[in-house]
């Protein structure tokens, strides 16, 4: 699903253009073996969120559309659309799932991927061997071409509103989790330490590269749950719940550590049980004394 919103007027001269791709996905198939969350929920408060910041390309992939292609066909579009100086928000609610690491690059042997909408739960033989998932070494690989695209003078902020803790399945009577802790790869299979954790994609400043942060839901021995609020009637993600609640007081961005602590004191505002608590985001960035702003009006 694919809104532009209206190009904003050029009397604006320190204007920039905002462009996005938020990934919301609530309902998977019945025979995927994912049970269903409110990853769509969260999809329409980050486009009105954006919406209001005057970005005027918004790709919005909810459920159904989200599949692994589409979600490659609309960062290309992105990709091709991006000017040097722009601003680039990339969002996903979704589950996370941990697999096999292909490549040698993870130093506990394991990738991290999120679970696009057509991606299966279990790892079948000559059937299905993760063809679907969408791994953090393909999301690195976009976001280090749309940093040398986007330039010194641009910017990325990344919301992942997925993990891969968790269990399988829901125990609790509402109470909603965003991942498992099944590891995704052959019965057999045992994590190793990559022999090539060079190739491993961490954020990095470097010249004429745009500074970029990713926030994610919850530290990696964490689960990530969902938030019911009861204003909305409705779960939603709670880092993206919180990150919303945030940003619509802020204008003038905070540094990468300022977001990831604001968003953490909010997160822990939220009326909720005590083991609901137990979730802190997680930051890495690139320019760690670099100001991230979401209106591309300043």
């Amino acid at each position: 699903m694919l809104f532009l919103f209206a190009v904003l007027s050029g009397s604006h001269a320190d204007a920039r253009t905002g462009r996005a791709l938020v990934v919301a996905i609530g309902k998977y198939p019945v025979d995927s073996g994912w049970e269903n969350i409110h990853g769509d929920n969260d999809g329409i408060l980050v486009s009105e969120l954006l919406d209001r910041n005057h970005y005027q390309q918004i790709i919005l992939l909810e459920n159904e559309k989200a599949t692994k292609g589409a979600i490659n066909l609309a960062l290309q579009k992105l990709y091709e659309n991006v000017k040097a100086g722009d601003y680039l928000f990339l969002h996903f609610s979704c589950h996370g799932q941990q697999m096999m690491d292909l490549n040698g690059d993870e130093e506990d042997g394991l990738d991290e991927a999120l679970v696009p909408y057509d991606a299966l739960f279990w790892y079948l033989p000559g059937i299905y061997e993760g063809e679907k998932h969408f791994s953090d070494d393909e999301l690195g690989e976009w976001i280090d071409r749309f940093r040398r695209k986007l330039g010194k003078s641009g910017q990325i902020f990344v919301l992942l509103d997925a993990c891969h803790s968790g269990t399988a399945n829901r125990y609790v009577s509402g109470v909603y989790i965003r991942g498992v802790n099944k590891i995704f790869a052959p019965d057999n299979y045992t994590p190793r330490r990559g022999k090539h954790l060079e190739c491993s994609m961490k954020l990095k400043s470097l010249a004429n590269l745009a500074p970029t942060m990713v926030l994610s839901a919850c530290k990696p021995e964490e689960t990530n749950y969902e938030y019911y609020s009861r204003k909305s009637k409705c779960h939603y993600g709670k880092l993206t719940y919180s990150f919303v609640q945030v940003a619509e007081k802020q204008i003038a961005g905070f540094t990468a550590e300022g977001w990831c602590k604001v968003v953490n004191e909010t997160m822990r505002q939220l009326p909720s049980s005590p083991l609901l608590k137990l979730q802190h985001p997680y930051m890495e960035c690139s320019d760690k004394e670099k100001l991230f702003i979401l209106s591309v009006i300043h």
